[in-house]
């Protein structure tokens, strides 16, 4: 073999093998082509999809249906109805037929007679359990007790705001038997009211007076007038209304009389003084005021909801709130009015 056929052989040996390089490298270099387009096209799915989600929800969905997307595992299916929550936060009383005579806001009068229901006042001489603001007529004279602390209370603010420590103020007639008005009115020293249809049998009504030097009596029938205007403004307060306002015969089926008082609780005095009405003008207004539209008053500083529920036969069941303080009174003529003082925000 010549020298040129030698190098002829390794001439043609290393352009082989630069050939093979060549191709690797070409291999290598469309892999990584490949690779890096791959992520790249992946990557941009991944961000178009982010966006049409987002878009989705926050601006194309109507909100009705983002709140009614399926909950996530363990959650319920769906929320509590006002409904359920409203029956959950309410007890069931019972009362039956005689509870309807019972109660602060039993109306009795021509129409409406009073029954003495065992268990509906309590009550005890005046003479024995006020205070020294104001005077008793008489040793004998009895109201129901709740009657008798509110007086108290309210006569002490009547002082006090006359800067003295008594009054000239005296009460007189309370508490009578059926027995006691029937002698009164056969005798006509109690014309108006028959036996049995006298507020006075209640227990929550009396009748106040002043002393007065200048009457031949030594007393005068009290009108909150002039000196006396407060009690116009604040009897509600604790309770009390004029049970005979002027004004209102046709519906008492009573001549005024300003100086006769009838207890009737703070939330309902205070509404019935506000809006001139008299007892018989509430007790009806109340029926048009069920536990879903509830009567909304307010007296000292608290805010009331009252609603009335016509009695049925037998018994009748009453919604109240749970765990919260509520008043039930029967009206004495055909249901019940509930009163629930409001929670303080």
């Amino acid at each position: 073999m010549t020298k040129g056929d030698k190098r002829r052989k390794r001439r043609k040996y290393r352009v082989r093998y630069d050939r093979i390089v060549v191709m690797v490298l070409i291999v290598i270099i469309l892999i990584v082509l490949i690779s890096s387009c791959t992520i790249a096209l992946t990557g941009k799915k991944s961000d178009d999809e982010g966006k049409s989600s987002s878009s989705e929800v926050d601006v194309t969905k109507p909100s009705e249906e983002i709140s009614s997307t399926e909950p996530t595992q363990g959650e319920p299916a769906t929320e509590p109805s006002s409904e359920n929550q409203s029956a959950e936060s309410l007890d069931t009383v019972k009362f039956t037929a005689d509870d309807i005579h019972k109660g602060s806001l039993i109306l009795v009068n021509a129409d409406y007679e009073y029954t003495f229901p065992e268990g509906d006042i309590d009550v005890d001489t005046l003479y024995n359990n006020k205070n020294g603001c104001y005077e008793a007529g008489d040793n004998v004279t009895k109201l129901d007790r709740t009657v008798i602390t509110q007086i108290n209370s309210m006569m002490e603010a009547f002082a006090a705001s006359q800067g003295a420590a008594s009054t000239d103020l005296f009460i007189i007639d309370g508490f009578r038997t059926f027995e006691e008005q029937a002698d009164r009115h056969s005798s006509g020293i109690s014309k108006t009211f028959e036996a049995g249809h006298c507020d006075y049998h209640t227990g929550r009504t009396f009748d106040m007076y002043r002393f007065d030097t200048t009457s031949s009596t030594g007393y005068s029938v009290f009108s909150a007038e002039g000196n006396y205007e407060w009690f116009a403004e604040n009897a509600g307060n604790y309770g009390f209304i004029v049970r005979y306002p002027q004004g209102k015969e046709t519906e008492t089926g009573e001549n005024a009389r300003a100086y006769t008082y009838r207890y009737v609780g703070a939330a309902h005095a205070s509404y019935i003084n506000a809006n001139g009405l008299c007892l018989e003008e509430y007790i009806e207004l109340l029926k048009e005021h069920t536990k879903d539209n509830p009567l909304e008053t307010m007296a000292n500083g608290l805010s009331y909801s009252v609603y009335y529920v016509p009695a049925s036969e037998g018994e009748t069941e009453i919604s109240v709130p749970k765990d919260s303080l509520y008043e039930i009174s029967g009206n004495n003529a055909d249901g019940f009015i509930v009163t629930v003082p409001n929670a303080i925000p």
